[in-house]
């Protein structure tokens, strides 16, 4: 074998030692609780929250930690300190139209006063004005009246009395009313029969000064009737004078105080014209209708005058106080609001009905004036948000959105007086989606013009391993967690490294290194070191680790019919890895090949089966193209050959296998056997040229398991393309074993180096060899 292809197990060492550093342990670091290496990203953010124009909203990609947006949220509260704090909204009754709540806009502390200030009013015109209404000077003002009216009925029934005396006839009052009766000559009243004795021409007298009477009597009826309205109307004008002066001193308050808002003016007017046409509420005299329904149907509420006063309240919807700045506001700390807010609602007597005081803010009131952070999927989850975040930002303008959501049908329906729009937003979502929103929706191209990226992988050179160590510092100190050793903070790295499948790279999302970190304590006692972060590691893969176990021992009772010693035709070992949720592993897996006569090509059993994916059949075509390349210059390729991944029975997809398949065929063709103690992976070109795979480390581990399972020979060893070397972060028990020379890991740039290593021939003799065989097909 040609060993001068070989590693050297110093060469599969990590890049950094503990060494390399000027610390032992996070102590002696200072924290750092900066985002690491996404310095392009918040310089695009930051230019972006300097342009003020219409349509320069942010789109941020690959936001997707803890870490990241608390980063975000930091640059925009940077420049929303340095920006005004923004208006209070709030709503109030509309006298000229309900239907159309008026938007009043203060700033905080005046928002909150005239809130206050309504509130004392509504509580004097409940508890205060009803007792001036009752006051001694103005009851004895009322029995005054009383008096005096009492005094012309006197008067004009005393005139009647006489009218009737006049003509012999007495007055009589009941509850049916006056009538009279007729007197005889000693002033009596005549009996009926009496008068059933009288002649025709006396009872037709007694008639006629009936009919006079009567007359009479109906005429003083109505003067009675007549003057009482306008006794009535006097009380009225004694409650009016008492209202108005009352009312009038309040409004004239704060008609001052808030005399440079005019739809306030306009406001304090309509409530004192609404007070003055409902006076008998506020007097306790409502009608015997509404307080028989009241009793009928308890559940309409308080007394009307509550009902009255309820149109007189500030509903504050958004007040603003306590920030510094212009507001930040995150999606996902407010889950509860939707965009745009709402219209909450009250049913009474079978009907739905709802009014200014059941106005609700959403996000963009909050965010109004500042900015506002969404994540995509909450708006891909309720189209109807993107929908109105749209409109919002193409109108300028917030508006309230019923209940339309619900398909409730509203007796009144409400319409919210908008506000204009001025808030940036940001959105947190992946790039796929982004690319999505650009093509297919003219409107985002026009409103998200600045597109951030967070980069999903950070440059694990030693400036970032520090950087690291600054974060741990800050996490350590903050959560009051146990100092980390160095050779702690370096196993980290090399867990990061794996996840990104290459040394040269760690992951971005920063908090999945510290949430192993966060594990780790529990095996630590004054430090986290390298074993606390290997056995939190172990933890953390328990599930993974427990489907291996059951895989290996297939391999250990041969149910999977895996060779690991001499050599075979047409018969490979691959490399295959797992994946179990977040975490995979790697183990062996038989390719197996057979050609003869025909002319049917490379068949692909696994196609043939519907088990091979579009990347795969693009593999098995590549092979094709290099045996046309390398042997049908001068001849037809003229085979039949079936390709096997043997005991696979699931979904098989990608081409890291084809350089295996490719010496599968060429060994059966040349008979060549092929040693089993190898094992391969890497993809290949026409030309036959090996290139880059992922998942090198599970690879190399899942087939350095099976052989050390069976007790390792010495002559084991893994085929891997040049390119992955640099991706190399291997367990120490493998290192070990190179260093020993009880395992062997060959890089190789072309599929004839493969070639040579599994066969111990060389390039020559095995073309000889497939071209002599691919003629004997064309004979």
């Amino acid at each position: 074998m040609n060993s001068s292809k070989e590693l050297k197990w110093h060469e599969l060492k990590r890049l950094y030692q503990p060494s390399d550093f000027s610390f032992l342990t996070t102590d002696e670091v200072k924290p750092c609780e900066t985002v690491i290496g996404q310095e392009n990203a918040l310089q695009m953010i930051q230019k972006a929250l300097q342009i003020e124009a219409k349509g320069f909203n942010l789109y941020i990609c690959g936001a997707d930690s803890e870490e990241k947006e608390r980063a975000i949220k930091e640059e925009l509260q940077k420049v929303a300190k340095q920006k005004s704090i923004p208006l209070a909204m709030g709503y109030v009754h509309n006298f000229s139209n309900p239907e159309e709540p008026c938007l009043i806009e203060l700033k905080a502390e005046v928002a909150w006063q005239l809130k206050d200030d309504i509130q004392e009013m509504i509580a004097f015109i409940i508890e205060e004005l009803p007792k001036k209404l009752k006051a001694p000077e103005t009851e004895k003002k009322r029995e005054i009246l009383v008096d005096a009216f009492e005094k012309y009925k006197s008067e004009q029934m005393m005139a009647l009395n006489e009218l009737a005396d006049s003509h012999y006839m007495f007055v009589k009052t009941t509850n049916e009313g006056l009538y009279f009766t007729p007197k005889d000559e000693e002033g009596k009243p005549i009996s009926k029969s009496e008068y059933s004795n009288l002649s025709i021409e006396e009872k037709e007298q007694i008639q006629a000064k009936l009919e006079k009477l009567y007359e009479a009597a109906e005429s003083i009826n109505k003067n009675i009737e007549e003057e009482e309205e306008k006794y009535l109307q006097l009380f009225k004008d004694i409650n009016q004078e008492i209202v108005l002066q009352e009312i009038g001193r309040l409004i004239k308050y704060l008609q001052e105080r808030y005399g440079d808002t005019p739809k306030l003016i306009s406001y304090f007017n309509g409530i004192a014209e609404d007070l003055l046409g409902h006076l008998e509420l506020i007097s306790g005299t409502e009608d015997e209708e509404k307080d028989s329904l009241k009793e009928m149907f308890p559940w309409l509420g308080g007394n009307g005058i509550d009902k009255l006063t309820k149109k007189y309240v500030f509903n504050l919807i958004v007040s603003q106080e306590n920030i510094n700045g212009a507001p930040v506001i995150v999606d996902d700390e407010w889950p509860h609001l939707n965009l745009t807010g709402r219209l909450l609602f009250d049913t009474e007597l079978n009907t739905v009905h709802s009014d200014f005081s059941q106005i609700r803010a959403g996000l963009l009131h909050y965010a109004n004036g500042g900015y506002l952070v969404l994540h995509m999927q909450r708006l891909v989850e309720n189209p109807n948000m993107w929908i109105n975040l749209k409109r919002a930002l193409k109108t300028e303008k917030i508006r309230v959105e019923g209940n339309e959501e619900l398909n409730i049908a509203l007796s009144n329906p409400i319409r919210p007086e908008a506000t204009w729009a001025n808030v940036k937003i940001v959105l947190l979502g992946n790039e796929e989606l982004y690319h999505m929103l650009y093509e297919a929706d003219d409107d985002f191209k026009k409103l998200f013009k600045v597109h951030a990226y967070f980069e999903s992988e950070l440059s694990s050179d030693i400036e970032t391993i520090k950087k690291l160590a600054g974060v741990i510092s800050y996490v350590c100190r903050k959560e009051h967690l146990p100092k980390v050793t160095i050779e702690g903070i370096l196993k980290l790295v090399e867990h990061g490294n794996r996840q990104q499948e290459t040394i040269t790279k760690l992951p971005s999302d920063i908090d999945s290194l510290v949430d192993i970190l966060r594990e780790a304590t529990l095996y630590a006692q004054e430090a986290i070191d390298d074993k606390c972060i290997q056995m939190a590691l172990k933890s953390h893969n328990n599930y993974s680790l427990k489907i291996q176990e059951k895989i290996d021992e297939q391999f250990k009772d041969e149910s999977y019919l895996i060779t690991t010693e001499g050599e075979r035709i047409g018969q490979v070992n691959g490399l295959a890895v797992y994946h179990v949720l977040k975490y995979s592993f790697g183990r062996p897996i038989k390719i197996t090949v057979t050609t003869y006569r025909g002319k049917q090509g490379i068949v692909d059993i696994e196609k043939q089966a519907e088990l091979s994916g579009a990347i795969h059949t693009k593999g098995i075509h590549i092979i094709t193209g290099f045996l046309g390349y390398e042997f049908a210059q001068d001849i037809p390729l003229s085979l039949s050959c079936n390709i096997c991944f043997e005991q696979s029975y699931g979904q098989i997809d990608g081409d890291s296998a084809s350089s295996a398949e490719l010496y599968g065929v060429l060994s059966s063709l040349a008979e060549l056997p092929i040693k089993q103690s190898l094992a391969t992976t890497g993809s290949i070109n026409q030309f036959g040229e090996i290139q880059p795979i992922g998942g090198v480390n599970e690879k190399i581990e899942g087939f350095f398991k099976v052989c050390q399972q069976r007790g390792l020979k010495g002559n084991e060893g893994v085929i891997i393309p040049k390119q992955n070397i640099k991706d190399l972060l291997l367990k120490e028990e493998i290192i070990e074993a190179v260093h020993k020379g009880e395992f062997h890991i060959y890089p190789i740039s072309h599929v004839w180096e493969g070639m040579e290593l599994m066969t111990n021939k060389e390039k020559q003799e095995i073309i000889t060899l497939v071209k002599n065989k691919l003629k004997k097909f064309n004979d």
